[in-house]
């Protein structure tokens, strides 16, 4: 996680003429071997992980979501697989 925050974008940063640099909101880091996922929003100092070994992932089971808040603002610590609650699931729009 250190070296992805020093490689962000800081918080609120805007230049004029480069609309492509963008704010770094979150930051992200899965680990496939042990099945974690590791978060941190910019606005906090804290780092929460899913432990996807503890959710279900099977055909049929129900969709899921960790709520995050508008723009992250729900503080998160710790693991935090038991705080998914059943969600509808992602509409796509269909191909044409």
């Amino acid at each position: 996680m250190s070296v992805i925050r020093n490689a962000s974008t800081p918080w609120g940063i805007s230049v004029p003429g480069q609309p492509n640099l963008a704010t770094t909101r979150w930051r992200v880091v899965a680990d496939q071997t042990d099945r974690l996922f590791y978060a941190e929003s910019a606005l906090s100092p804290n780092v929460f992980w899913v432990d996807l070994k503890r959710l279900d992932f099977s055909e049929g089971a129900p969709a899921m979501k960790l709520d995050l808040g508008v723009d992250m603002s729900r503080i998160l610590s710790g693991e935090v697989s038991g705080q998914f609650v059943a969600a509808d699931p992602f509409a796509f729009e269909p191909a044409e």
